[in-house]
């Protein structure tokens, strides 16, 4: 017997459709296996090929494989994500860790991920409702580097948000004595990070710009 055969394994005896995308692979001694479509299409295996010794190993990676790809292509359609963020949902889908790296760095090469936009377009979205240092901290728990997190949150104006927040939050506040005012949009303004002097700087400024004509505070 040649060093070749002695490695050989069992042939491909059947293949047939299973459910949701999978199929179950049958070889000449009985062993069976589910994966799915597109990870059997990858090995680029059919009825009575000649399979190799660790044949399960190899098409039980491959399935994985596909499912990380799969996964992290349904997680991306909803939006941006970052590096860590992706690779802790797919482990929760309990694809092994050097699956995902391969995974992530797939999808990085391809410009799918990108930590950089993703920490722009975080920031872009949720000004002017946050201070600086609120989305720093948010980039941050995401696996943003903080250099990258820093760059980001560089552009914000916390003054100029702070105002603009309050602006928008005041009209839910129509009708309060100055005491009530202030407490509540103070809260509301320092629950989205903003320092002590802005937030005192933003309430008085509205409340100027809202109060009414009778009042004195």
């Amino acid at each position: 017997m040649s060093h070749e055969n002695s490695l050989a394994g069992p042939r491909v005896a059947t293949i047939r459709k299973s459910s949701r995308g999978r199929v179950v692979l049958t070889t000449t001694d009985g062993e069976t296996l589910s994966l799915h479509t597109e990870a059997l299409e990858l090995a680029n295996l059919r009825e009575g090929a000649q399979l190799d010794h660790d044949w399960r190993g190899h098409l039980e990676r491959e399935d994985q494989r596909y499912a990380a790809h799969a996964a992290a292509l349904r997680l991306l359609s909803h939006r941006r994500r970052s590096e860590k963020e992706l690779s802790q949902r797919l482990r929760l889908r309990g694809i092994p860790a050097d699956v995902i790296e391969e995974e992530i760095q797939r999808l990085r090469n391809a410009g799918l991920i990108d930590d950089q936009a993703f920490a722009q377009t975080w920031v872009e979205e949720r000004m002017p409702g946050r201070s600086q240092r609120l989305l720093r901290y948010e980039l941050v728990g995401r696996g943003v580097q903080t250099k990258l997190a820093d760059e980001a949150v560089s552009a914000v104006d916390d003054r100029t948000a702070a105002l603009a927040l309050a602006r928008r939050r005041a009209p839910r506040l129509t009708g309060l004595a100055f005491e009530q005012f202030s407490r509540r949009l103070a809260g509301f303004l320092q629950r989205r990070g903003f320092s002590y002097d802005l937030v005192a700087e933003a309430v008085r400024t509205v409340w100027d710009e809202t109060k009414p004509a009778t009042e004195d505070s």
